[in-house]
């Protein structure tokens, strides 16, 4: 039986998922904060130790539309238990580290886990709303993802000054534990499905040709135009060439013809690697303007990113209220729009070297991202059967994900060095172009909201609010 978001078994349900999602996710901000401690400790280069972050996320783009299909094969449930279970095995082992090389494959392996969360929590979490209300659901998940980069960002700094970097691997278990008990007990238990096997030639081509893009861009921005990531790239269309042939062939397609074919899939998977790219790049470069040409220290510059990740969390009710009155598509249009303005208004701060003007447009980007992102999940959701959910779940975040790995390499490599305005309002333009054409391109997006009952025909006459 459906457990319904609503009811209490719903509201456990909902409850064990999004502490999954927040144990997995509230290490990362941390960690971006830590970097010169961890490289002391561990004797090494800060350049080795950004390593810590880069590999997981590159990690998270490649497995998740595997995880997310073993979902709709195999159960969400089993899939995301997994997933759990290792992520707290390789949070302990990051704990333990000895070395930067021991950290950076602990952390992979970890986050490699809790890309098993995030498809299947967000099926699960779709299974126990009530119809209509899966923008809710969305909107939630991102005020979990969000409250875990505010709590990283604020308490980042002095837990790490005070006990260590070590602590925030140990506490990552501790949530863990408890989360993967609430969910034993909650999550209800996967519906019977029809096995499948999983396309193990697809699975392995799309890694290798995600792994390809975003490796390749990602060094590309570093290393410059050296053989290995030139090869990387070059690689990539050969790569989708071969997924394509080997998808047309399979028996069980790891991206079915279904799914692909859905307008929705295909839209908000391509304005979600934009929308990666400019808010992630944004993200990443605006500390460095802050410190590097306002002169902020680090702790009023964690303070001041503080309000885009809270506005985020404070965007979910709206969020989903706007999104069951008017619809996903209208809502993630305006919201995306205003995204837009918001990086834009930050580039003219940044050419001014406004403090005032870049903090305001911190803030109303957060809110901004915090009405499409649950749109995305939702109009993504709804545009495939529910044995696709898990799959259509994962290409969102993956194409986020993919976007992510391009804006900051791309971004950073532009303005990361810099020391006056003009670098880095370039940036915050360029990042506002990549929501802006991912706004555009959203204007192909179906509404998901259920129709209303036809009512029956009056002749010579159309009743009132009925459209012809």
């Amino acid at each position: 039986m459906r457990a319904h978001g609503g009811g209490p078994g719903g509201r456990w349900v909902t409850a064990a998922l999004l502490l999954g999602l927040f144990s997995t996710a509230f290490p990362m901000t941390i960690l971006t904060i830590a970097v010169q401690p961890i490289a002391e400790d561990l004797d090494t280069l800060p350049s080795t130790v950004v390593w810590v972050t880069t590999a997981p996320l590159l990690a998270a783009a490649v497995t998740t539309p595997l995880f997310g299909r073993l979902g709709d094969l195999h159960g969400h449930r089993r899939v995301y238990l997994a997933g759990i279970v290792v992520a707290t095995v390789f949070a302990a082992a990051s704990a333990l580290a000895w070395d930067a090389t021991s950290l950076i494959a602990a952390r992979t392996l970890s986050q490699t886990g809790a890309a098993a969360t995030v498809p299947t929590a967000v099926a699960l979490l779709f299974r126990a709303s009530p119809p209509g209300r899966q923008m809710r659901a969305g909107a939630r998940v991102g005020a979990v993802t969000s409250a875990a980069a505010v709590i990283g960002v604020v308490a980042g700094g002095p837990l790490v000054d005070l006990v260590g970097w070590r602590v925030i691997f140990a506490g990552q278990v501790a949530l863990c534990v408890v989360a993967l008990v609430l969910s034993l007990l909650a999550v209800p238990a996967d519906e019977k499905r029809t096995p499948g096997s999983l396309d193990v030639p697809g699975a392995l081509l799309l890694a290798g040709t995600t792994l390809a893009l975003t490796f390749g861009v990602n060094r590309l921005a570093v290393w410059g135009w050296s053989p290995l990531p030139l090869a990387c790239l070059a690689a990539v269309p050969l790569g989708a060439w071969a997924l394509v042939r080997v998808e047309r062939r399979a028996a069980s397609p790891l991206l079915p013809v279904r799914v692909l074919g859905a307008r929705n899939v295909r839209v908000v998977t391509g304005a979600s690697l934009l929308l990666g790219a400019g808010y992630m790049g944004n993200f990443v470069v605006t500390p460095l303007f802050l410190q590097g040409v306002v002169g902020l220290t680090a702790a009023v510059t964690s303070l001041l990113t503080v309000p885009r990740a809270l506005s985020i969390l404070l965007a979910a009710p709206t969020a989903g209220r706007w999104g069951a009155r008017f619809g996903e598509r209208r809502v993630v249009l305006v919201a995306c729009a205003a995204f837009a303005a918001a990086l834009a208004a930050m580039a003219v701060g940044a050419w001014v070297t406004s403090l005032v003007v870049v903090a305001l447009a911190i803030a109303l980007s957060g809110y901004a991202h915090g009405h499409v992102a649950p749109g995305l999940l939702a109009a993504q959701g709804a545009a495939v059967d529910a044995r696709d959910v898990g799959l259509a779940a994962s290409l969102q975040q993956t194409g986020f994900q993919v976007g992510a790995v391009i804006g900051i390499g791309l971004f950073t490599a532009l303005a990361g060095d810099a020391t006056t305005a003009g670098p880095f309002a370039l940036v915050f333009l360029l990042t506002a172009a990549c929501a802006l054409v991912a706004a555009l391109l959203l204007v192909r997006m179906q509404d998901t909201r259920t129709p209303a009952p036809a009512l029956p025909r009056v002749p010579d006459r159309i009743p009132d609010g009925i459209d012809a």
